[in-house]
């Protein structure tokens, strides 16, 4: 057995599966396949927001950089704030990535800020309730995007921000081939509509200094919802119709998944192990800011009246608290806009629980525009 064994690998066939996987991920790192990623998945998104940003520098060299999740991504126009802002002669951009942990905004911060020079003010978009659900494990949607950017950035990062990193993690970020093989899979069942989207983004670049605005209409109040457990019910069956006018599946299944997950959510309002991580994960993030002397404005969006019983004053003292301690409480300014909505049905101005719709996109803009203005003139730049 032994002697086959031998003869095995020694011949030369055996090899050539191996190199030709080796020389698949050597093209693949080379970064040769990054335009032809599904569009709107985790690494296309972190990559186009970050390259577009940069890219625009010579027409749009912004003053002002907002950061978030998707919460700042569909509930901000940069369009809108840059026409508030124009009369004070500063320019805004935004960073802000859908479904972005801190690490990968911290990464994203990094990316930006070696081409970005002028940046003297941050506007980080926080979510109340992040500290309390801190992750522990890196998720794949954090790994897709952490792996998109150079190696030498983040080969220690997630064990800097107290993840529990496993072999496999180290594997996925690591090896091109296998991070992406959910991609491959999508491309060949259906190349065409890869293709095609390929084919329209070249014939309709973005010419916009921003990456992204809000174009859905769809409201929740369509849903006539009354607490999170009517929504639930009203939406667990989101896959079939019927559906409100100016709704859809996705719509529907949107609320429905942003209900469920408010349902879930810890109501904790004491500091726990998790906010004692998130603050920490929050501080190495805010350092990169720091050092460059750039001020920072922590704003909080508003969301659906479901949410309510998820904020509150309490929560928002250990924000406070905790800032002080991260920045000195003379640099701390917090600007809580979660209720500007509270007169009014705020679902109106809803596509689900957590994020705007255009019209409460624009509705957030202006207000947080407006509340630029005095706070430039009280804080110059």
């Amino acid at each position: 057995m032994v002697t086959e064994f031998h003869k095995f690998y020694k011949d030369k066939r055996f090899y050539i599966p191996i190199l030709v996987l080796l020389c698949f991920e050597l093209i693949l790192q080379t970064g040769v396949y990054k335009p032809y990623l599904k569009k709107n998945s985790y690494a296309a998104n972190v990559n186009r927001i970050t390259d577009h940003v940069i890219a625009q520098k010579k027409h749009h060299d912004p003053d002002i950089l907002i950061l978030g999740t998707s919460v700042a991504y569909q509930g901000l126009s940069p369009r809108i704030l840059q026409e508030k802002l124009t009369p004070l002669g500063l320019k805004i951009q935004s960073i802000a990535i859908p479904g972005s942990e801190l690490i990968v905004q911290d990464l994203a911060t990094q990316k930006v800020l070696r081409e970005l020079q002028k940046v003297k003010l941050l506007i980080y978009v926080g979510e109340i309730t992040m500290p309390w659900v801190a992750q522990e494990n890196l998720s794949l949607p954090t790994l897709a995007m952490i792996g998109e950017f150079e190696k030498s950035m983040f080969w220690n990062l997630p064990k800097e921000y107290n993840y529990n990193v496993l072999f496999e993690d180290y594997v996925y970020l690591f090896s091109k081939s296998i991070a992406y093989r959910r991609d491959f899979r999508d491309f060949f069942t259906d190349p065409a509509k890869r293709f095609k989207h390929i084919s329209r983004s070249k014939k309709h670049p973005n010419l916009n200094f921003y990456d992204f605005e809000n174009n859905h209409t769809e409201k929740m109040s369509s849903y006539k919802i009354t607490s999170l457990e009517d929504c639930i019910e009203k939406t667990k069956e989101w896959y079939s119709p019927p559906y409100p006018e100016n709704s859809n599946e996705d719509h529907k299944k949107a609320i429905f998944d942003t209900c469920d997950l408010a349902s879930k959510t810890t109501t904790e309002t004491q500091r726990t192990s998790k906010t004692k991580l998130y603050f920490e994960r929050l501080s190495k993030l805010y350092k990169h800011y720091q050092n460059k002397n750039i001020k920072i404005l922590n704003i909080f969006a508003p969301y659906s009246y479901t949410m309510k019983h998820l904020g509150g004053k309490q929560r928002l003292q250990v924000w406070q608290e905790e800032l002080e301690k991260i920045l000195g409480q003379e640099n701390v300014h917090i600007a809580d806009f979660q209720d500007i909505f509270q007169n009014e049905d705020s679902n109106e101005y809803c596509y689900d629980t957590i994020h705007l719709n255009k019209q409460g996109m624009e509705r957030f803009s202006n207000v947080l525009g407006n509340y630029l203005l005095n706070y430039l003139k009280k804080n110059p730049l």
